[in-house]
């Protein structure tokens, strides 16, 4: 399972998720990404910024609005096994080595929720 709601970001541990980044400029418009921009997104304990549980960037290699982020099954497979959900904090960044501005991340409204459900064992 995986879905946005609200910047809210709902997974099931495992699972495959493919999350479209689209940044606004001061005056409203739509941000273009340029090539060799860094889109980064980063995943953290509950209340512990200091702590990453998953971190993925997205170089881009031509001009676009969007940006999508790519998770695969084992990229998802945060932490270990859980028996019931998991509420994360996430951050996206834009260029986040040269010159970082967060796109979404803890602001005025508070902070980005990830809810990280649990995986069914595949073993037999």
């Amino acid at each position: 399972m995986f879905k946005i709601v609200n910047k809210e970001i709902h997974l099931t541990r495992g699972d495959i998720a493919c999350i479209e980044v689209k940044a606004t400029n001061e005056d409203g418009t739509d941000y273009t990404f340029k090539v060799g921009d860094v889109v980064r997104l980063k995943v953290f304990k509950k209340k512990d910024c200091g702590c990453v549980e998953l971190q993925k960037d997205v170089e881009i290699t031509e001009e676009s609005t969007s940006v999508d982020i790519n998770l695969d099954g084992t990229e998802t497979k945060i932490g270990e096994v859980i028996n019931k959900p998991t509420t994360l904090w996430y951050e996206i960044e834009l260029n986040p080595e040269t010159s970082p501005q967060t796109i979404i991340g803890y602001d005025e409204e508070g902070e980005k929720i990830f809810v990280l459900y649990p995986e069914g064992n595949d073993k037999l």
